[in-house]
């Protein structure tokens, strides 16, 4: 039987920033470290494995087939199986699944065919995330896989200082503006004009502790006053809470992966179970800066994803 090999959950560099100070108070020191940034694409997060029976495809939650699919992704990858039969086995090679049909209104919707951008390959106990070696693990790529490259200069951040945290927070945020004004990588790769969604950002070399995301304000799923932040944003109360994380993008996202876009009255219980876990698990650092427990916002959370959940529903 198949086994589903996870992609860990990236956070935002306060949740890093929290960690760090948590660890500093164990006495480690903050570190210094460089970071190399790629595009992050609106579309759903897929993975071929190699074995010695064959490809494994799968989702960010679940083994996928042809028959039982998420947005075409494993019908897709088993077409091309005889290039995957050219891989080592043993590889999990972990990328994005975009494209017109799976998100709507971005850059890389707009593209002809659904893409998969891979952004890290899994080999054993080793993550591989250098654009150079991943593309020289994929010899012979058909014109469908993508290799995402670095995006931009890299940048070093001294987590010691908090001045310098704040500075480079600034700048990191005007940099993920840009990327929503207008994706580079597919303005580059295909011509086409149009929104992008953030940036991820790889430590080098690799922990992926460190690593953090940063979205546009479009597609932020935390109503944060910035796309990097080096502080929690606190919320006066419960109901200012539920604003700030339970967000149309949130809810959008969930929808997505949950329900494949469409509102179903039938799977309210599997989409209000989705949220209340997603919130749950990214809302630690702004639940302790607004001094509130998750016995006190729960409540109010699943309130608020199932009015916008069944207001949806025909």
């Amino acid at each position: 039987m198949s086994t589903h090999v996870s992609w860990g959950s990236i956070e935002l560099l306060h949740n890093v920033v929290r960690t760090l100070t948590l660890l500093s108070e164990q006495g480690q020191a903050f570190p210094t470290v460089e970071y190399r940034a790629k595009i992050k694409l609106h579309g759903t997060n897929c993975a071929v494995q190699t074995t010695a029976g064959g490809i494994v495809t799968q989702s960010r939650t679940q083994i996928l087939t042809p028959t039982a699919d998420h947005m075409g992704f494993a019908k897709w990858a088993h077409s091309h199986a005889a290039f995957w039969s050219t891989l080592p086995e043993g590889l999990v090679v972990f990328g994005e699944w975009c494209g017109p049909g799976i998100e709507k209104g971005m850059a890389i919707t707009q593209v002809k065919t659904k893409l998969f951008c891979v952004f890290a390959i899994q080999r054993g106990e080793q993550m591989i995330y250098e654009p150079a070696d991943i593309a020289a693990m994929l010899p012979n790529a058909p014109a469908d896989l993508h290799v995402l490259p670095w995006e931009g200069d890299p940048i070093t951040i001294d987590f010691s200082s908090r001045d310098e945290l704040k500075r480079i927070a600034s700048a990191l945020s005007d940099r993920v503006a840009e990327v929503e004004r207008e994706d580079p990588w597919v303005k580059r790769t295909f011509g086409i004009s149009g929104i992008g969604e953030g940036l991820v950002f790889y430590p080098t070399p690799m922990n992926q502790t460190l690593m953090f995301k940063a979205k546009g304000e479009k597609h932020r799923t935390a109503g944060a006053k910035s796309a990097v932040q080096v502080d929690a944003t606190v919320a006066a109360s419960v109901d200012e809470f539920v604003a700030l994380v339970v967000t149309d993008a949130r809810l959008e996202q969930g929808l997505a992966a949950v329900c494949g876009g469409e509102r179903d009255s039938k799977k309210t219980g599997a989409f209000l179970a989705w949220v209340i876990a997603d919130v749950k698990k990214e809302s630690i650092a702004e639940l302790e800066a607004s001094k509130l427990t998750w016995q006190q916002v729960e409540r109010a959370v699943q309130t608020r994803a199932r009015t916008w959940f069944l207001g949806g529903v025909l």
